[in-house]
């Protein structure tokens, strides 16, 4: 079993696949979720109107669709779909329901633990030329990943228009 390397704001499944076994069918029944209850806590929980907020959920779950592949994880650039998979969560039976249908068993977030970012730190502080080419390293595979499964627009949304729309500051701003 693969477990989805993290990223600073952390999000993995633990379900094992390959990267030639993900199937396209698989995401557009993804795409087809929906869910009044989700969605109307988002735009209870941040400054969004409905359509931006669904708009943010389909991200989400192209994002959890990916996430079956090994090396991805949430960088900071996509925290509002990390904001929104939280959201998910919290509809637990709902969510319970949701990841049996769309993956045949619970689908997993697991944040980075204690161990994890005290490893990160120390790497970083040991050399942070290193820790930096890691880092990027992982990013680059990661758009490679976005780019083959869910092709250049949404490469283009998630890091071109969605670090100035969602930066930390924002995301901050946009919370009722």
């Amino acid at each position: 079993m693969v477990a989805v390397a993290l990223g600073s704001a952390a999000a993995a499944s633990t379900i094992p696949i390959d990267m030639q076994t993900l199937e396209k069918e698989q995401l557009y029944r993804l795409l087809e979720f929906e869910d009044e209850d989700v969605l109307c806590r988002f735009t209870d929980m941040f400054a969004v109107g409905e359509e931006e907020a669904r708009d943010i959920l389909q991200e989400t779950l192209k994002f959890l669709y990916i996430s079956q592949v090994p090396g991805t994880f949430i960088p900071d650039d996509l925290l509002i779909i990390d904001e929104m998979w939280h959201n998910m969560i919290l509809f637990t039976p709902q969510y319970h329901a949701f990841s049996q249908q769309h993956f045949k068993k619970y689908f997993h977030h697991i944040p980075a633990g204690k161990k994890e970012k005290e490893e990160r730190k120390r790497v970083l502080d040991e050399n942070p030329e290193k820790a930096r080419a890691a880092y990027l390293e992982k990013l680059e595979n990661l758009v490679s990943i976005i780019y083959d499964h869910l092709g250049e627009d949404t490469v283009v949304k998630w890091f071109r228009e969605y670090p100035v729309k969602y930066s930390k500051d924002r995301i901050k701003a946009l919370r009722k």
